[in-house]
């Protein structure tokens, strides 16, 4: 009977995408990371940029509320420079994504903040890498970490 086969069909489409969790649930990714260091005359400036894309899963019950933890540099897990300040633009946190639309975030770092000139040396020696968090609403709320990918700082 054709009833018999739609049910089949659902249920197998289903188990392809319904219990997914990013169907569900928030998923936040950074690219585009670029990070410059400079050596001016009373110490580092740490300048650069990333985009950060939000996508709400098409299942998940309503729009989410996404708010900006916190963002720092890292060379294999250890936090090389903490407490970054990243400025988004065009928009204010916390910000809404709608059920199965995604929207992405363009951030430039502050760099009014000089770090110590000695923080040039160790940000210059290997590959850093840009990490955070935001957290949502959806499913009792979650955090969900961040990571670009390594790369060297341009100006080393």
């Amino acid at each position: 009977p054709p009833m018999k086969r739609s049910i089949m069909l659902i249920a197998g489409l289903c188990a392809l995408g319904c219990g997914s969790k990013d169907n569900i649930s928030v998923s936040a990714t950074v690219s585009e990371v670029k990070l410059t260091v400079t050596e001016k005359t009373l110490g580092t400036q740490l300048s650069g940029s990333f985009s950060l894309e939000l996508e709400v899963g098409a299942q998940a019950e309503r729009a989410a509320t996404v708010e900006l933890g916190s963002f720092s540099l890292a060379r294999q897990g250890a936090t090389l420079v903490g407490g970054l300040k990243v400025v988004p633009q065009g928009v204010t946190f916390p910000v809404k994504v709608g059920t199965g639309d995604s929207k992405t975030i363009p951030f430039v770092l502050d760099d009014s903040a000089l770090l110590p000139a000695s923080d040039k040396a160790n940000l210059c020696s290997g590959e850093v890498q840009l990490v955070g968090a935001v957290t949502h609403d959806l499913n009792g709320g979650e955090t969900k970490p961040l990571q670009g990918s390594p790369g060297l700082p341009s100006g080393c």
